[in-house]
């Protein structure tokens, strides 16, 4: 049968196949479709933007917070270097080459008490970067940064729906330093009752946290600036908290307390804190078998490290020991008990300046190597002797006039532990150190008489090689600057075959007339024979000039002077008490003048980096340094009537007091006003009995297993964290 054309449309239309009001539906589908498929490509691409610009954010705050942190602990400098550099980092995580827009800085003070500063610094950036930086020092918590970036980001595809325009990424990350929380001033490991004991018959004053894995036990005349943690049961509510903050050397005081200081509390119960497990990894390469009196010096005996059976240091003949640096291994006890006794490593001048007039002839109140009775400081004296031969007389303004001398102890010392480094005091002839300078001697001269300068050694000072002798051609004027470097001189009974280190031969000078120095080496050479300073004119000595702390050459100027005795929980000191104090590093390069380049201070971090031929500069060597170590079995005594003044250094983790946990020795440290121990007392398995007066007998930290702590006459322990093992590096905390 054959269709006509109507029929087959007829057809079709009762198929549905065309026609009617449901052609081109397939098209509205597939506008539509494409419409949800362009919707969600522009979802996900402004979503991978997002997540890939907070990935950028995180890990620019993540690594301008540590950036902060690492800063802050070398510099300690906030506005300077911290702060700038942080930012420099983040600038360049995120490619922001244009630098900031805007830049406002806010100060405010929080905490209790507000107390703690905190500084907070808003940067803007084009592109619709913002950071928001918050610094707040919290002590003994350390210092905190909290990094906050916010982007405006530009959405590619969602603003074409009518969304918003732009999508807010955050991105925070927080970082800490110097958190000496895990380095408390007194730390008790054991779990006992009173395993802390802290007790004063007058006052006993304690610098930083007092923390006890037992109960501790205190009475209110414990003064406690930093706070007291213990376990249930403690008792620390019964101190009195002073102010105080983290500063170095810093003196507490009773509240209310300044803006920028804190006062401490109680926290009981506490979390238990867990032996940090120190090691003493140097104790093998001091292994030589020593003895204490074959080094006689004359009036001070020189002690070498290594290892000493029964030691017991006494009043008499040769009481004052010089320490050479390194580990001492007191094998068979320690014991210190006797008046007239002094031990110590630290290096001083003949004739100690007092602090208050430097540039003078007058001596320190004390002179250090004087403490306790042992009349062991250096002295000398400064003869004129004329007659001349030709041009080597001095010359002096208008024909005559005085000239003022002072001299500076100097030394060089190794530190043989090949595997600590770096370490520029291992080879020959090690790391130079020089002592703050003398008082000045005056001796007048006049050019008819063709004179020259004689200095005499009365006394060797303690630890001396050589001397530097420094002239002021104005006299004894009171202006230190004006004393120029003129000449080294080996020391009476050594000798350097031309050059250092130098050995002994001697004989000693021991009082009398003393031994005149000669033939010095490094600035103005004197052609007369047997003589010190002659061959100079006034004029030549002036302007001196700031010199680099490892070189001495004419007119270089002489080291920084002491500063006054340590004024911690009595202030002012007992006067004619305490010897004067070093004073702190700086730098070694002009125009800065180094500070103390001979002991304890000796190449602390500086708050810029010093001349890169530095002992300091890359370092962890503090030139002189030493390290009690007590193996087991063997235990440490030290009376009220010895004194034993020693400072360890960055190679020990400055632990001054060692023994392994296995030693279980009930230790007893009663120290007077001549005894300090600058550095850290490691002994976790040991106990301790502790008491003192006038000037705090520990300048670190002390872990024990007990410690029972009496203060007589306002003693105190001083936590520096100058002289404590680092405290954890930067890190993040989120």
């Amino acid at each position: 049968m054959r269709l006509s054309t109507n029929d087959m449309r007829m057809f079709m239309r009762k198929d549905g196949k065309q026609g009617g009001p449901q052609g081109g539906q397939a098209i509205v589908l597939i506008a539509l479709l494409i419409l949800v498929l362009f919707g969600m490509l522009g979802l996900a691409v402004d979503s991978g933007r997002a997540y890939v610009d907070r990935r950028d954010q995180q890990s620019a705050v993540d690594a301008s917070a540590l950036a902060a942190g690492d800063w802050y602990e070398n510099f300690s400098d906030l506005y300077g270097s911290t702060l700038p550099n942080a930012k420099a980092v983040y600038q360049s995580n995120l490619h922001l080459y244009g630098g900031p827009t805007s830049d406002v800085d806010t100060t405010t003070f929080v905490g209790v008490g507000n107390s703690l500063q905190q500084d907070t610094d808003i940067v803007t950036y084009g592109g619709g970067y913002a950071l928001t930086i918050v610094a707040t020092n919290t002590q003994f918590n350390g210092y905190q940064f909290v990094f906050t970036s916010t982007h405006q980001l530009p959405l590619a595809f969602m603003q074409l729906f009518g969304g918003n325009p732009n999508i807010t990424i955050n991105a925070t990350a927080t970082a800490i330093v110097g958190n000496q929380r895990q380095t408390p001033a007194l730390l008790t490991l054991s779990t006992d009752r009173c395993s802390l004991n802290l007790t004063g018959a007058a006052t006993l004053t304690l610098l930083g946290d007092a923390y006890s894995n037992g109960t501790a036990c205190v009475d209110p005349n414990l003064q406690e600036a930093g706070n007291c943690y213990g376990a249930a049961g403690s008792n620390c509510s019964s101190a009195t908290y002073y102010c105080y903050n983290s500063t170095p050397g810093f003196v507490p005081y009773p509240p209310p307390c300044n803006p920028g200081d804190t006062q401490g509390q109680p926290v009981v119960p506490a979390p238990t804190l867990p032996d940090p497990a120190y090691l003493a990894p140097s104790v093998p390469y001091y292994s030589a078998a020593q003895f204490y009196n074959p080094n006689n010096r004359g009036t001070w005996t020189e002690m070498y490290p290594g290892q000493y059976g029964t030691f017991h240091l006494s009043g008499g003949s040769g009481s004052c020991a010089f320490l050479n640096p390194g580990v001492y291994n007191w094998t068979n006890d320690y014991k210190s008990d006797a008046t007239g006794s002094l031990l110590s490593n630290e290096l001083k001048a003949p004739r100690e300046q007092n602090y208050t007039a430097p540039g003078t002839t007058s001596t320190a109140g004390i002179q250090f190597w004087n403490m306790n009775g042992t009349n062991c400081a250096g002295d000398f004296s400064v003869t004129v002797t004329n007659g001349l031969p030709g041009a080597l007389g001095l010359k002096h303004r208008s024909g005559a006039g005085n000239w003022g001398i002072e001299l500076t102890s100097v030394r060089w010392d190794r530190f043989i532990d090949p595997t600590i480094g770096p370490n520029p005091c291992f080879g020959s002839p090690g790391c130079r150190r020089e002592s703050a300078p003398s008082a000045c001697v005056s001796a007048g001269t006049d050019d008819v008489s063709s004179a020259a300068l004689d200095v005499h050694i009365l006394k060797d000072a303690p630890g001396a090689q050589y001397y530097n002798v420094y002239v002021n051609p104005n006299g004894c004027d009171g202006l230190q600057d004006n004393f120029a470097f003129v000449n080294r001189f080996l020391a009476p009974g050594w000798n350097d075959f031309g050059g250092p280190p130098a050995f002994t031969i001697g004989p000693y000078p021991n009082g009398g007339a003393g031994v005149i120095l000669s033939s010095g080496v490094g600035g103005y050479p004197c052609g007369a024979p047997g003589h010190t300073v002659c061959a100079i004119n006034y004029s030549a000595l002036s302007p001196t000039s700031l010199c680099f702390a490892q070189t001495r050459v004419s007119n270089c100027q002489a080291p920084d002077n002491e500063i006054g005795p340590q004024c911690f929980s009595s202030c002012p000191p007992p006067a004619g008490l305490l010897s004067q104090e070093n004073g702190a590093f700086s730098l070694q390069y002009p125009p800065y003048t180094g500070g103390d380049v001979a002991n304890e201070n000796y190449c602390q971090v500086s708050p810029i980096p010093g001349n890169p031929s530095s002992p300091c500069a890359t370092a962890k060597i503090t030139p002189g340094a030493v390290q009690f170590y007590f193996p087991n079995g063997s235990c440490f005594d030290q009376n009220a009537q010895g004194a034993t003044y020693v400072y360890s250094g960055e190679q020990y983790n400055w632990i001054s007091i060692y023994s392994p946990p296995a030693n279980t020795c009930n230790n007893t440290m009663n120290g007077g006003a001549s005894t300090q121990f600058i550095g850290t007392i490691y002994t976790p398995g040991a106990n301790w009995s502790i008491s003192g007066g006038d000037r705090s007998p520990l300048a670190g930290q002390v872990i024990c297993y007990t410690a029972s702590v009496s203060g007589g006459g306002s003693v105190g322990i001083d936590f520096n964290p100058n002289y404590s093992p680092a405290p954890p590096a930067a890190r993040l905390i989120n």
